[in-house]
């Protein structure tokens, strides 16, 4: 309910969305409570090392809040749903519970599936295959091409659909636009400082744990780290077209709720989500002066 109540606030705000003038004031707010309880369950369930105390949920809402000062759309929310699925995917790689074969090539499968939010998420094969190695660095190559043939079905899957359904050129035009959208400089909302204030913190505490933690909880870790030097790319590569925010969202929160269970003084603690929700409101001033 708060994160609900905090999105039709922050909403308001934003895109000017009057509880009864549209139903997207009631149906966003609604889609970021469900997604905020369903990126919780996902990844702690799977990840082995999450503490079942729903603050990944809280923490990703925050951050969710940080880098979308313009407001929090439905498309947004999608894509840090998908993107926390492929997280799921990445975290049962190590799962030896899970027939190998299956989850590697149903991981290159989704990858390719989720170029469906945007043409450069296509790109998200590299991450998928180098979360392979988060565990042991040496692997047999055959793994690596069952990563890659999924992704390449899926891709040809796509592509089948949008032939058959007469948007195949569409495709081919936005696979050109993102081949040669050039670099431009732009500054970013406030929300991306806070998030690299706390994540330079982050650097020094996934140290630490690669000296003491679990296996599990160092490959969740270092998942993150991958997810979000993948973010950072799509930022320099295709700016916010490519819903950055919404997956750096859910590669940080594992790291906020890491630094939260390292941090000993209550207020350090209280200061992770305050300056998120500070640095959004900061930038929601800065983009929509009253």
């Amino acid at each position: 309910m708060g994160t609900a109540g905090g999105t039709a606030l922050f909403n308001f705000w934003a895109l000017g969305q009057w509880p009864f003038a549209s139903l997207a004031a009631w149906t966003t707010p609604a889609l970021v409570g469900i997604a905020a309880w369903f990126i919780n369950v996902v990844l702690v369930y799977r990840s082995r090392y999450l503490k079942t105390n729903y603050l990944l949920g809280w923490y990703w809402f925050c951050l969710m809040l940080a880098l979308h000062p313009q407001g929090i759309t439905p498309d947004a929310v999608w894509a840090s749903m998908g993107i926390s699925v492929w997280l799921a995917m990445a975290y049962e790689l190590s799962d030896e519970r899970k027939d190998a074969l299956f989850t590697r090539s149903n991981l290159g499968l989704f990858s390719a599936f989720l170029g469906v939010f945007s043409i450069s998420w296509w790109s998200l094969l590299l991450p998928s295959l180098f979360a392979l190695r988060t565990g042991t660095l040496r692997q047999p190559p055959r793994y690596f091409l069952q990563v890659a043939a999924g992704w390449f079905v899926g891709l040809a899957s796509v592509f089948t659909f949008a032939a058959y359904t007469g948007n195949l050129a569409t495709y081919v035009n936005e696979i050109a636009q993102v081949g040669s959208r050039p670099w431009s400089f732009q500054w970013l909302p406030v929300g991306y400082f806070a998030l690299a204030f706390w994540m330079l913190f982050a650097v020094f505490e996934t140290m630490r744990a690669m000296r003491s933690a679990k296996k599990a909880k160092r490959r969740g870790l270092i998942m993150s780290w991958i997810g979000i030097i993948w973010g950072v790319s799509l930022i320099l590569w295709q700016g916010e077209h490519a819903q950055a925010g919404a997956i750096l969202a859910v590669f940080a929160a594992p790291h906020i709720v890491n630094l939260q269970s390292y941090l000993t003084k209550a207020w350090m603690i209280r200061t992770l989500d305050a300056s998120l929700v500070g640095a959004a409101i900061l930038g929601l001033v800065m983009s929509h002066p009253l």
